[in-house]
């Protein structure tokens, strides 16, 4: 069994939250989501996580049903800049119901830094999959993650969730 754990290598201001999500290559019955270093932050049982105490880390996930089959991934959590205020990355719209087969297009924003580019990822490729640009392509029905990182260092990222029906 194959655990993919992403974003991968993603930046989170404290305070900050970012939505996880772990894929198998077998039948899982659910997440049990862990930090390396709970003092940098929490992850609810969703897979979102909330950034704390700046510092690196690995978010884990640990397939319910098979507890030694993880799959973890780095993160690293920024203080707020003393000026100008925390930087943060908005994706629009940040939930999404479609149906196989339709496209939603989503749209990204950098608050309070710039970035010469984005690098958009669907981390369900299968359920939907997502170009250079933000368009998004529903291929079955099921629930992924689209995530927004900055293509450059810091990876500050951002993320929506999107199920198609």
């Amino acid at each position: 069994m194959t655990v993919t754990v992403g974003p991968d290598d993603a930046t989170i201001v404290v305070g900050g939250r970012l939505q996880y999500q772990a894929l198998s290559t077998s039948t899982v019955t659910g997440w049990q989501w862990s930090l390396s270093d709970p003092t940098r932050g929490t992850i609810s049982a969703d897979g979102i996580f909330t950034a704390s105490q700046p510092g690196a880390l690995q978010v884990r996930a640990c397939a319910a049903n098979a507890p030694t089959i993880c799959g973890a991934v780095a993160a690293t959590v920024v203080g707020i800049p003393v000026s100008g205020g925390a930087p943060a990355v908005t994706v629009t719209p940040p939930t999404a119901v479609i149906s196989a087969g339709q496209t939603v297009e989503f749209l990204v924003g950098a608050i309070n830094f710039v970035t010469p580019g984005w690098t958009w990822v669907s981390l369900d490729d299968a359920t939907a999959s997502i170009n250079a640009s933000g368009l998004l392509t529903a291929r079955r029905a099921g629930v992924t993650v689209v995530v927004a990182c900055a293509s450059s260092q810091p990876h500050y990222c951002g993320s929506a969730e999107v199920r198609v029906q």
